[in-house]
């Protein structure tokens, strides 16, 4: 290799000998780190409108989820370690940066997984009145139901545990999973799509009408769609963490993205279209609520077809948590093997060769958060996911700067103007949102900010009173090739890489 002077990385990656994980498997990973199927968007139709919430669908990902997974798909190629993005920013950046980027990414993962088994049990609890939070059996009740352990939180624990447990068996358990679920949940929305669509054009139902909610400014609908549908095409790079058991490694991650993407703006657009085409709240968007799109299903296709989507809405509930805790547990235990975190969560598993240490640490405080009434705070997890995803465009840029020579197997095309210009559009969607939060919501962008500035003043504490004078964790660098680094001469030594 060429001089491999300033990074530091960890040591060899769990499962760099078992790269099982074939382009479908990654598809199945990809759908529910990304997607899940199009349940929430009724969010958007509510608060931008039809044709508005189709626009959007269309639009976001061209300039955000496209850019993101050309990004991905990039350092992915070229730095094809379990860790992903943490490393790509300690490589580019330095420890510093990439201790504040872990700390963002865990802390934004670790509420977000909250988020599913709590939904999930709200969904049972429709069929089964009991189990609602604060009813039947209630055995702890706090704060005025901030922190409530009740039957509700019972039945979230017993649902946790054998989808933590899948995710201990490792990354091929979790894909095949993933890739039945994807079938179940997408084939009754193809079938929805046909009814819905068919009855669109039958009755006459223009789906752009109206193209906002009456009475709403421009800038309320498109801050009002893109606060959903952003949220939905976050988590291209997610599968990046998990590379490091990936057989063919920039191959299958290329393949599985080009099959990925136009897979999940399907998945998103024809229900959505179908949904509309259906009549339902027509000319009246402001009615769509949570669950319209198995409400669009019974009165289509009847008690069948709402059964087996509200079948796929538990199961993408599933997926999304089976999946995102897959990847997010790889960076806590990056950061465990650097020495920020206690030793124990960067174990690996002898048997599965899974981050066992990181796995149980996110499941036990997934199981905290479960008797918690955290929505505001969930909320605002969304901006902090978007700083991490700017942290991680810089690192792009910088490591195209700092490597020229770097071997990238797969290249956003352009040379260095296509790699700022991938990354504009992008940056001014997140700058944009960041913005209109702030002043619609100031409460939780002041909780974002806060949260994200946490982070940064972190680093000198954890790194002097917890990592101490402990090295950093080698990293195998045998499948990395950075060429001559233009830092060299200029300190870049002190960061004290260890390569393997």
């Amino acid at each position: 290799m060429a001089e491999l002077i300033p990074v530091e990385v960890t040591r060899p990656a769990p499962g760099a000998g078992r790269r099982t994980l074939g382009v479908l498997p990654l598809v199945g990973i990809f759908f529910f780190t990304v997607s899940g199927g199009p349940f929430g968007l009724e969010a958007s139709l509510s608060s931008a409108g039809p044709g508005m919430t189709l626009l959007m669908i269309v639009l976001v990902p061209v300039v955000f989820g496209v850019p993101n997974a050309l990004v991905a798909a990039e350092l992915s190629a070229a730095i094809p370690v379990d860790g992903g993005y943490y490393y790509w920013t300690k490589i580019a950046l330095g420890r510093g940066a990439a201790f504040v980027f872990g700390v963002w990414n865990s802390i934004g993962s670790v509420l977000n997984l909250a988020l599913y088994p709590i939904l999930l049990v709200d969904y049972l609890a429709t069929w089964v009145p009991e189990i609602a939070r604060g009813k039947g059996l209630v055995i702890v009740d706090l704060f005025h139901g901030g922190f409530v352990v009740d039957l509700h939180w019972i039945v979230t624990v017993a649902l946790i545990a054998p989808m933590a447990y899948l995710n201990y068996r490792g990354s091929q358990a979790v894909s095949e999973y993933s890739v039945g679920m994807m079938l179940l949940i997408l084939a009754p929305f193809a079938v929805l799509t046909v009814l819905g669509i068919r009855h669109g054009i039958d009755n006459g139902i223009n789906v752009l009408s109206p193209f906002m909610v009456p009475g709403q400014s421009v800038h309320s609908s498109v801050a009002g769609a893109l606060s959903v549908i952003v949220w939905l095409y976050l988590g291209f790079d997610g599968p990046s963490t998990v590379l490091g058991e990936v057989a063919d490694a920039h191959r299958t991650y290329t393949r599985a993205l080009l099959v990925s993407v136009p897979l999940i703006i399907t998945a998103y657009l024809l229900p959505t279209i179908a949904a509309i085409g259906s009549g339902l709240h027509r000319g009246a968007p402001a009615d769509w609520v949570q669950g319209d799109f198995i409400v669009v299903g019974d009165a289509l296709g009847g008690v069948w077809l709402k059964v087996l989507l509200s079948l796929g809405s538990a199961l993408s509930l599933v997926g999304l948590f089976m999946a995102i805790l897959l990847t997010s547990t790889r960076v806590p235990r990056a950061l465990a093997a650097d020495a920020y975190l206690p030793r124990w969560m960067a174990r690996d598993s002898r048997r599965f060769n899974t981050p066992v240490g990181a796995l149980l640490a996110s499941t036990a405080v997934v199981v905290v958060l479960s008797a918690v009434d955290f929505s505001s705070i969930l909320r605002a997890t969304v901006l902090l996911t978007l700083a991490s995803i700017l942290l991680e465009f810089v690192a792009f840029l910088v490591l195209r700067w700092r490597y020229p020579q770097m071997l990238r197997p797969v290249r956003v095309p352009g040379g260095r103007p296509g790699a700022v210009l991938v990354v504009l559009l992008p940056t001014a969607m997140i700058v944009y949102l960041a913005w209109s939060t702030a002043v619609d919501e100031p409460a939780m962008f002041g909780m974002s900010l806060a949260v994200a500035l946490l982070a940064v003043l972190l680093y000198p504490l954890c790194r002097r009173f917890v990592k101490g004078g402990r090295p950093d964790a080698e990293f195998d660098s045998s499948r990395v090739e950075l060429g001559p680094d233009r830092f060299a001469g200029f300190g870049s030594r002190k960061a004290g890489v260890r390569w393997r």
